[in-house]
C-alpha cells in the first residue's frame, strides 16, 4: 500500500491528511507519521487538518512535545490540495469533515468498515484486526527503512499504547512488534510528560459527577455526564470506569455543541461492541469501533438530549440482552 500511495502522490503538489473529529493520540500520531514518510521520500508539502478540539490534557501535551502542526479544516481552502488522505477514519464514518464537491483519494484505518466505499479508485488500507492506525504507519516506516526521529517515534509509540493496549483492547501481534521497533527511538522524557500531565480541577469534578450519575443495570454501567467541556472527557471517563470489578460493559455519554457523544467499552471479546455501537445509533447518528471499544455521535438538531439518552439506553440493553425492566442501582 505505501509504495502505491507514494507513487500516486509523486504526481501531486499539495497533500492534505485529515483525521477524525476531536482527534485522539492514534489519529494525530498516524497523521504525523504519514507526513514524515511523505517528507522523507517525496519532499512534498503536507498539511494535517482536523475538526473539533484537542481536549484531553495528555493529547495536548502530545501535540506540544512532538510538535504536531495541525490546522482546523474550516480554516483551509480545500481547492489548494490535489490529494486527500484519511487516517484513523473512513469517509462514511460520519466523524470527519469533507466539504461537498471534494473526494478522498486514500484511506488508512483500523476500524471495522461500515459499508464499502462507492468509488473503486480510492486507495485503501483498512485492517480491523490491528489495534491502532499508528501500527500501520509504523510498519510503513519500517518497510521503507526510514529511521524515525525521537518525536515521530514517541508519538507513534504513544498512539499504539493508547489505542491498542489502552481502552480495554487486546493488542495484535503487529502492535507489539511495532512497539518493539519504536522503543529504541522513543524520547522517554517526552513520553513521561505526555503520560503524566498535571490535571485541572474540572477533571476531578467530572469524575465526581460520573460517579454520581452512574447506574448499574445487571452487568452494564450506564453513565450520563450531561454537558461536558470537551469530548475527550467522555472516553476518558469510560476508560476509568472499566476498572470497576462488578461490571463488564461500560457506556458513557455526554453533550457538547448540540451533539451527543458516547463511548462504549466491553471487558471481554464475547461481543463486538463496534457492531453494537452501529446498531444503537441506527437512524439517528453514527457509531463504530472495535471488539472491546467503540463510540459514536448523534446530532441533536430537532432532538431532545434526554430522549436520545433514553433511546440509547433502551437499545443498548436490548442488544446486551438485559431485560428492559431491570432496575438501575447507583454505584
Amino acid at each position: 500500500m505505501i509504495n502505491t500511495l507514494l507513487n500516486a502522490i509523486s504526481r501531486k503538489k499539495q497533500i492534505l491528511i485529515l483525521t477524525h473529529n476531536n482527534p485522539d493520540p492514534d489519529a494525530m500520531a498516524s497523521a504525523l507519521g504519514l507526513k514524515y514518510i511523505i517528507h522523507k521520500k517525496m519532499r512534498k508539502k503536507v498539511v494535517i487538518a482536523y475538526m473539533g478540539v484537542v481536549g484531553r490534557l495528555e493529547n495536548r501535551e502530545l501535540v506540544r512535545q512532538c510538535g504536531i502542526d495541525m490546522f482546523l479544516s474550516f480554516d483551509l481552502n480545500f481547492k489548494r490540495f490535489d490529494y486527500i488522505v484519511l487516517v484513523d477514519t473512513q469517509p462514511q464514518a460520519g466523524n470527519v469533515y469533507i466539504p461537498d464537491g471534494f473526494a478522498v483519494n486514500a484511506v488508512i484505518d483500523h476500524h471495522l468498515m461500515k459499508k464499502k466505499l462507492n468509488r473503486k479508485d480510492v486507495l485503501t488500507d483498512i485492517r480491523p484486526d490491528y489495534g491502532s492506525c499508528s501500527t500501520i504507519i509504523t510498519e510503513y516506516i519500517q518497510s521503507l527503512q526510514i529511521e524515525p526521529d525521537k518525536s515521530i517515534a514517541t508519538a507513534l509509540y504513544y498512539g499504539i499504547t493508547t489505542d491498542a493496549i489502552g481502552q480495554a483492547r487486546d493488542a495484535h501481534q503487529a502492535d507489539q512488534l511495532m512497539l518493539g521497533f519504536l522503543f529504541p527511538y522513543v524520547a522517554i522524557n517526552k513520553l513521561k510528560r505526555i503520560e503524566n500531565p498535571e490535571l485541572p480541577r474540572y477533571h476531578f469534578k467530572n469524575l465526581k459527577r460520573a460517579i454520581e450519575n452512574s447506574i448499574i443495570l445487571d452487568f452494564l454501567l450506564f453513565c450520563d455526564l450531561g454537558d461536558v467541556r470537551n469530548v475527550d472527557l467522555i472516553a476518558e471517563t469510560a476508560d476509568y470506569l472499566t476498572r470497576m470489578r462488578e461490571v463488564r460493559c461500560i457506556f458513557v455519554m455526554g453533550k457538547l455543541d448540540n451533539v451527543a457523544y458516547f463511548s462504549l467499552r466491553y471487558k471481554s471479546t464475547r461481543r463486538t461492541v463496534g457492531l453494537i455501537a452501529i446498531k444503537i445509533v441506527k437512524g439517528i447518528g453514527y457509531g463504530g469501533g472495535h471488539v472491546k471499544s467503540a463510540g459514536g455521535q448523534i446530532p441533536l438538531a430537532g432532538k431532545v438530549y434526554a430522549d436520545v439518552a433514553a433511546l440509547l439506553k433502551t437499545r443498548l440493553m436490548k442488544n446486551l440482552s438485559i431485560p428492559h425492566d431491570t432496575e438501575g442501582k447507583p454505584i
